[in-house]
């Protein structure tokens, strides 16, 4: 039983926890890094949400912006990303000139913001120093795009120094990474799978089958899933399949709400390899919003490839932590108390948290906002 308090528990520090940054994930940046006219001049764009610019704009509020603030504060908002990312040139004299600001739909609204540095010589090595709203969200993350090469900056990284003779190599591995960390963080796709594994040792233990039967019913689950997500992630993410990110998300709350509702009303939920491949067509517009605005604009194939391997190994990471507490807590307790302890009360915590997140998203407000 003991056990049990402490999975319930862990759930709902889970569930609390991303009330900290709302019903989204941690705030994040999209950028690239070009060069221009023969190697002398270096172009640097940002997208950034323009769910994130009230502090740049000084709206009052933590609200999503208007075309008209946007424009009519493009010359303050320039500045104010561009006093926390600053391009350095080695060993080259170069002029820096913010360029301009435009308002961009590409699923979710973007501010794109630009500029670049003009050397009198050929560039080969440029460093970013970027500090953009790590004092607002101290888990903000930047992506930024060189060629097929990405990195990825946080606050323990804000430096990051590239060099354009050696672009090669090992490119893909940042979008491996990122895959890989968008499932991690993105806890609205670790609780949905979190509720399917909550009843899938439930018919085996009720039929006396063995843990093997189990293990099984997992791997059709997230077969499902992976083979789902992966069709909307590759469709979305090349832009052949664009729906709106407030609809995609609102969908993935309401995923996580009708499985667990699943799980309390249903005695032994069965054919769940069909409702996973169902959202999981969703989920993988969930996965690609983030994955379209770094794609290369040529030569996709690899780096999608690379990022969907990298979201099946975060989604992999989930199931072998889950899935063997909560077998063992099945064997422990029994099928009755099982329900009783496990299944009904952490369907509960997180059908509360779906429903606000639901909320949030479909009226784009904010409940949790501590």
């Amino acid at each position: 039983m003991k056990l049990a308090i402490l999975a319930v528990w862990t759930v709902l520090v889970l569930a609390w926890w991303p009330s900290v940054a709302g019903a989204h994930q941690s705030s994040m940046s999209y950028a690239s890094l070009e060069l221009h006219d023969s190697g002398k001049v270096v172009h640097y764009e940002i997208r950034i949400s323009t769910k994130d610019l009230y502090e740049a704009l000084q709206l009052g509020e933590d609200r999503d912006a208007t075309d008209a603030e946007i424009r009519g504060g493009a010359s303050q908002l320039s500045e104010y990303v561009f006093d926390r990312i600053v391009l350095s040139v080695e060993n080259v004299e170069c002029t820096f000139v913010r360029t301009g600001v435009t308002i961009l739909e590409d699923g979710q609204r973007f501010a794109r913001v630009s500029g670049e540095s003009r050397c009198d010589e050929v560039i080969t090595v440029v460093r970013v120093h970027y500090e953009l709203f790590f004092d607002l969200d101290p888990r903000h993350e930047g992506l930024l795009r060189v060629g097929k090469s990405l990195y990825q900056i946080r606050r323990t990284s804000a430096d990051i120094v590239v060099k354009f003779d050696n672009r090669g190599g090992t490119s893909s591995l940042g979008f491996l990474h990122s895959g890989w960390l968008h499932v991690l963080y993105g806890l609205d796709h670790i609780l949905f799978l979190v509720a399917l594994l909550l009843v899938v040792g439930l018919e085996s233990a009720s039929t006396r089958r063995s843990a093997r039967d189990s293990f099984r019913q997992t791997i059709g689950i997230v077969s499902s899933f992976t083979v789902a997500h992966s069709i909307t992630l590759a469709a979305a993410a090349l832009g052949w399949l664009l729906v709106p990110s407030r609809i995609v998300e609102s969908i993935i709350a309401l995923s996580i709400l009708y499985v667990v509702l699943e799980n309390v009303l249903v005695a032994v939920p069965r054919w769940r390899y069909r409702l996973t491949f169902a959202f999981g067509l969703i989920h993988g517009m969930g996965f690609a919003s983030m994955l379209r605005p770094i794609l290369p604009p040529e030569d996709s194939t690899l780096p999608l490839l690379f990022f969907n391997l990298g979201v099946e190994l975060g989604q992999l990471c989930v199931v072998i932590c889950v899935l063997p507490v909560l077998l063992a807590l099945l064997h422990r307790l029994g099928v009755f108390w099982y329900r009783r302890a496990v299944v009904t009360s952490l369907s509960l915590a997180l059908g509360i948290l779906a429903v606000v997140w639901l909320i949030e998203r479909a009226a784009e407000i904010t409940i949790l906002d501590l």
